[in-house]
């Protein structure tokens, strides 16, 4: 659905306040921005959820594949400790149950 709002300089030719005309919009816009963003998480959410009854170690190539991340995000997760992880030796590893968790923290 889109909505114009008129140019201002129509609206003084034709007596219609802009600001009265962006009043009335603004919080019908917001709400379908509002709905449709709401949505989209919505679904994101439901196509990452991953079997938690498998807890085995993943590894980078793995977890980068399921998040739909290049493998230099996911280790640029790690560094900055936002993405769950193990660290064995220099190799990274993840467990399916705390990245369901971390994805539903974000």
């Amino acid at each position: 659905m889109r909505i114009v709002v008129p140019h201002k300089d129509y609206c003084m030719k034709n007596s219609l306040n802009p600001e009265l005309l962006r009043a009335f919009f603004e919080p019908i816009i917001s709400e379908m921005v509002e709905t449709h963003v709401e949505q989209i998480l919505s679904q994101k959410l439901k196509e990452t959820q991953f079997s938690s009854t498998e807890e085995k170690p993943v590894p980078v190539d793995e977890i980068s594949k399921m998040l739909g991340y290049s493998k230099s995000h996911v280790y640029t997760l790690c560094k900055q400790k936002k993405l769950p992880h193990v660290r064995k030796g220099e190799r990274y590893y993840f467990y399916i149950s705390a990245v369901n968790k971390w994805i539903q923290s974000i």
